[in-house]
């Protein structure tokens, strides 16, 4: 594929989001695409309608930050309840900026939360509907998958060094290789992240993802001249390169950094709390 028959592809795909203001004031972040489909539950929170004070009001929704535990914990039954989703049938990500994807069930439900944390992972599948996945973002994209023939979904924390090293297309793999997804039949989703005007990074980084994805004009220049590098391209790319078929694939299209309803690991210079993306089957 040339730059130019890739350009045209990733600007064929789908970009929008809704946001919602649900009980309590907290707010969702959710694609059209998905949103249109009964048969699932996803979302991506907003900062609003938690418990967290200073740098990390309200919803902070992130165990890794300098914050108190009970606050954590209540933010999530909050934000649960709001999302109307079981408290206890959570599954969340253990996540090392990795590519490791990790099939789950219910035998999995509460871990991280009320239970032991998963293995190192950035990554779940699973198609059992008493699950919840959940993945912790601050800047990163969530890649949300479903297939709707086999009943089928996955979600993962894209880090800009997971999403060099292609999760997406490991996620696709897993689903393939665990439910037997045809990735034709794949729905893939990316939710709100930092923007490729504001994902300013080294030469170096800027090279490596030239290297690693050749035929998309990935990289670019802010206005001080320094180096940007479009990840919403490089999330496109592997999920063609998996076989998603671009009137599959949306793109929320909402920047972490610019918009203040969201935290941003950049914007506060790490000081600051985390979102959850969250992907669920409904209970036929």
């Amino acid at each position: 594929m040339t730059k130019r028959q890739f350009l045209l592809l990733y600007h064929s795909v789908s970009r929008g989001y809704a946001f919602r203001e649900l009980e309590g004031g907290v707010g969702v972040y959710r694609l059209p695409l998905f949103e249109a489909i009964p048969e699932i539950d996803h979302g991506f929170s907003a900062r609003t309608g938690g418990v967290s004070t200073g740098d990390f009001a309200s919803l902070n929704l992130s165990y890794t930050r300098p914050e108190q535990r009970e606050n954590v914990d209540e933010n999530y039954r909050i934000f649960a309840a709001a999302a109307k989703i079981p408290f206890d049938g959570m599954v969340m990500d253990s996540y090392e900026h990795g590519t490791t994807v990790l099939r789950v069930d219910r035998s999995d439900c509460g871990r991280g939360y009320l239970r032991e944390s998963l293995p190192p992972c950035d990554g779940l599948v699973t198609n059992d509907p008493a699950v919840t996945l959940i993945t912790g973002h601050a800047d990163c994209m969530a890649f949300f998958f479903y297939d709707p023939k086999k009943k089928a979904i996955g979600l993962c924390h894209a880090g800009w060094r997971g999403a060099q090293a292609r999760i997406g297309k490991e996620a696709v793999r897993m689903m393939t290789a665990s439910y037997g997804c045809d990735p034709k039949d794949i729905l893939a989703g990316v939710g709100p992240s930092i923007c490729p005007r504001c994902f300013e990074v080294g030469d170096d980084v800027a090279k490596s993802f030239e290297r690693e994805f050749p035929n998309c004009p990935l990289r670019g220049k802010n206005a001080i001249g320094k180096a940007t590098v479009d990840l919403w391209q490089v999330a496109v790319c592997q999920f063609l390169e998996s076989g998603i078929l671009p009137e599959h694939i949306e793109l929320m299209g909402v920047c972490t950094y610019e918009d203040e309803r969201l935290y941003s690991h950049r914007r506060e210079k790490g000081r600051t709390g985390g979102m959850a993306a969250y992907l669920r089957l409904m209970e036929e």
